[in-house]
């Protein structure tokens, strides 16, 4: 969030990461916390596609109808594992 990234709207946001080599699809939760949901190469593609972005941000709606015990077990079930807290 500190200029970092690029808001594609609707919860989905692009990172740019390993010196401007990959790019990173974060989905968000209300700020509470990130998703990494996909990584690519710049030199294999320069950006998502349209129907892919749209399928983003309807992911990104159901994550944030997650709760906290939901994403806990996630967590718990190795579905998603945790990078910080």
């Amino acid at each position: 969030m500190l200029g970092q990234c690029d808001d594609l709207g609707g919860g989905v946001f692009k990172k740019r990461l390993g010196k401007n080599l990959y790019r990173s699809i974060l989905l968000a939760k209300g700020r509470q916390f990130w998703v990494y949901e996909y990584l690519f190469a710049k030199q294999d593609m320069a950006n998502i596609k349209d129907d892919e972005l749209a399928g983003f941000r309807r992911l990104a709606g159901s994550y944030a109808a997650l709760t906290a015990r939901d994403i806990d077990l996630l967590i718990q079930e190795q579905d998603w594992f945790e990078i910080c807290n």
